[in-house]
């Protein structure tokens, strides 16, 4: 074996699918169309399994946030150890904010940090691009490179593995026989194919004229007073929420009591920002009462403030939210907007 990375068939890695299921829940991505979903393994459908392609529709945070989580009361939810297989490198990416807000600051939040604990991770390369990921702009990759415990690229007839925390080297120690030794050429042929990937990324990238994030460093705040701007990007906005919903490093949240016959019981769901009551405070005060000024809030707390106290910018260009978007505001000539400091929106396309 080199460097903890290992190959493992087709047929053997979904037999080890079915053997963790036993124990755990296993959820793997399904082709649906050009869409990918996540979904629990059925060894029925594999022929709809797809852990290549792109970033599924769903984002990653949903395993580790639930859209809706039951905190006082009895919790209905699986509270099997979860393994989620297929994640890519934008959700992977997300997860620097994720923990930064719910797990690394003073104070833990104990159901995300259990959540964490009990999620395994096994993330794999993009087998291509869609016009919509810019995930290169926004110093990411179509390729894991942290924050998984194992991690599979498609090379030739095979998955090559390579292991990254201790969580993943169990699996393979727990199943050994399903790990062979890598070929030599095997990681030459895994990087050429993500050098392919990238250079489509990259092209779509140019074609669009999205900039990057030295680029994008410091135009929220130079162009923060700028109404028209903010009034003109927000003119085709439904406030619907659907891109911090889709988003996988929005993290805001609702809390809200609900009580029945068998007592009461506190949610946490996702919030959006979009809404007109997000901000909304006792005596009906609401500090961003405009829709422009929302939409700018969006765009302020991911290219100024998480840059600032963290050093990380909140978008990982998955482009979940174009894609989600009823109003085709596209966050990518936003922030060329920005950069160029004018406004031409693109027809619809």
């Amino acid at each position: 074996m080199q460097n903890n990375t290992y190959i493992i068939s087709k047929k053997d890695l979904f037999d080890l699918f079915g053997r963790l299921a036993i124990s755990s829940r296993v959820v793997v991505p399904y082709l649906n169309g050009d869409k990918l979903f996540f979904d629990d393994f059925n060894s029925a459908k594999e022929d709809s399994i797809e852990l290549g392609g792109i970033r599924q529709s769903q984002p990653f945070k949903s395993f580790i946030s639930p859209v809706r989580e039951r905190m006082i009361g009895t919790d209905p939810t699986d509270r099997r150890p979860l393994i989620v297989a297929g994640v890519k490198g934008c959700d992977l990416s997300s997860l620097v904010l994720q923990d930064f807000v719910f797990q690394d600051g003073d104070v833990e939040d104990p159901f995300y940090v259990q959540s964490r604990k009990n999620t395994t991770i096994i993330a794999a390369d993009c087998t291509y691009a869609k016009e919509t990921c810019f995930c290169m702009a926004m110093e990411g990759a179509p390729y894991p490179r942290k924050f998984f415990d194992l991690s599979i690229a498609s090379v030739d007839n095979y998955f090559l593995v390579e292991v990254g925390s201790p969580k993943g080297q169990k699996i393979v120690d727990d199943f050994r026989t399903f790990f062979k030794l890598v070929p030599i050429h095997s990681i030459d042929v895994r990087q050429s194919l993500r050098d392919r990937v990238t250079k489509q990324i990259e092209g779509f990238i140019s074609k669009r004229e999205t900039p990057n994030t030295t680029k994008i460093k410091g135009m929220v705040k130079k162009n923060y007073d700028r109404t028209e701007f903010w009034t003109a990007m927000a003119s085709t906005c439904v406030e619907c929420g659907a891109c911090n919903l889709a988003c996988p490093t929005c993290h805001c949240f609702l809390l809200f009591d609900e009580k029945d016959a068998s007592g009461v019981k506190r949610f946490r769901a996702w919030d959006a920002c979009l809404y007109n009551t997000f901000a909304r405070v006792a005596g009906n005060h609401n500090p961003r009462k405009h829709l422009y000024e929302r939409l700018r809030n969006r765009f302020d707390k991911k290219f100024e403030f998480f840059p600032a106290v963290l050093n990380y910018f909140a978008c990982t260009g998955c482009g979940r939210c174009i894609e989600a978007c009823p109003g085709d505001i596209d966050i990518r000539e936003v922030l060329k907007g920005l950069v160029l400091e004018r406004w031409n929106k693109p027809p619809h396309d």
